[in-house]
């Protein structure tokens, strides 16, 4: 049996709609992805779809994502989170020329198809929409699902034509080169060059701020929040949210911060919250802490108690967040020695900022 779906974002079906759709249709055994680039938003909503939906079967499917380094579009952190997700293969196409020009490929490349198998049938979902959040639900895109039979439907030309860029992906798969440790590293530093943190190309994921109110962030500063690994902050004076005599956990952040922290630049309602950040201080567990846009304009992060996994007081302290994986991050303490190097990281990409207090912030 043939059956045929179609992907219109970003109503009334996105790419994850048709991606449920086919979770549901039956056990899945492998999954080959083609995508150009690759972005930590796109990843943390792809994986959390499929890895929620499956559960404990998500680790035993067959995974393969093959995509490029073309342009430094594809973010190191979400390469690595797809390489060590559990029965996962990552390959580059033309990896070794792109490098060797800076990020410029000898032959754009540019698919989007994903493959899944069941024991049963056959599912392709090629469209117009990448690896991103933009191009899995929020952006305009538009595609096709395609599902036949393994037995049954051999001799019908939806079987044949599927069959045909299943053959089409193995062949790219075959001459492109494993994401091992060596490559990762070479691109990684390629991604944080100077060079390419100061001018950074867009991707989809990167939209234009609605934000015009005095002070606001540029959509070219929103750009660099969203590709550097790291976000350093003077912490000024914490608000004392839990009583007068006991340290703060409150840091207020500049309207858009948020963009850092893998969320959206959106304009939402004062008060309104944003979502957890999932964080960790010097070495301890992992944890959730809110994000919320508060009633003086300014982001809200929640840091961890001070004396019970976080210093005796936040207060005037240097703070620098790290980016570990697309959705975890690490906060740590540094002097004033380790604020001027992080400062001169981001002056050098232009992205050094001070709020109208006077606190200095930036990204690199």
């Amino acid at each position: 049996m043939v059956t045929v779906g179609f992907v219109a974002q970003p109503n009334p079906r996105s790419a994850l709609d048709a991606v449920d759709l086919i979770l549901q249709a039956g056990d899945l055994t492998r999954m080959q992805i083609a995508a150009a680039y690759i972005t930590s938003k796109g990843v943390h909503d792809f994986v959390d779809l499929l890895s929620t939906r499956l559960g404990n079967a998500w680790n035993g499917i067959d995974k393969r994502w093959l995509t490029s380094f073309d342009y430094c579009r594809s973010e190191p952190v979400a390469l690595q989170a797809l390489k060590s997700l559990p029965s996962s293969r990552v390959r580059v196409q033309n990896a070794a020329f792109c490098l060797a020009h800076q990020g410029v490929p000898k032959t754009p490349f540019h698919p989007k198809a994903f493959f899944f198998e069941s024991a049963d049938r056959l599912f392709v979902l090629a469209g117009s929409g990448n690896l991103s959040r933009s191009g899995l639900s929020k952006g305009f895109e538009a595609g096709l699902v395609v599902a036949v039979d393994r037995t049954g439907d051999e001799h019908t030309t939806a079987f044949q034509s599927i069959d045909a860029l299943r053959g089409w992906f193995l062949t790219h798969w075959n001459s492109a080169a494993p994401l091992k440790a060596g490559l990762l590293n070479t691109y990684e530093t390629l991604f944080e060059s100077v060079s390419n943190l100061k001018h950074p190309v867009p991707t989809e994921d990167d939209i234009a701020s609605s934000d015009a109110g005095r002070g606001a962030l540029s959509s070219k500063d929103l750009h660099k929040l969203r590709v550097g690994e790291h976000f350093w902050i003077e912490a000024g004076n914490i608000t004392k949210n839990r009583g007068p005599q006991l340290p703060g956990t409150q840091l207020m952040m500049k309207r858009l911060s948020r963009v850092f922290f893998g969320f959206d630049a959106i304009a939402v309602h004062e008060n309104t919250f944003i979502g957890n950040v999932s964080m960790r201080f010097n070495g301890g567990p992992l944890n959730a802490y809110s994000l919320t846009y508060s009633d003086n304009g300014m982001d809200k992060l929640t840091l961890p108690i001070p004396g019970a996994g976080g210093p005796a007081a936040w207060d005037n302290r240097n703070l620098l967040f790290t980016r570990d994986t697309p959705t975890q991050f690490t906060v740590t303490l540094g002097t004033p020695a380790n604020k001027a190097q992080w400062s001169k990281a981001s002056k050098a990409i232009e992205a050094a900022f001070r709020m109208s207090s006077g606190r200095e912030w930036g990204v690199f």
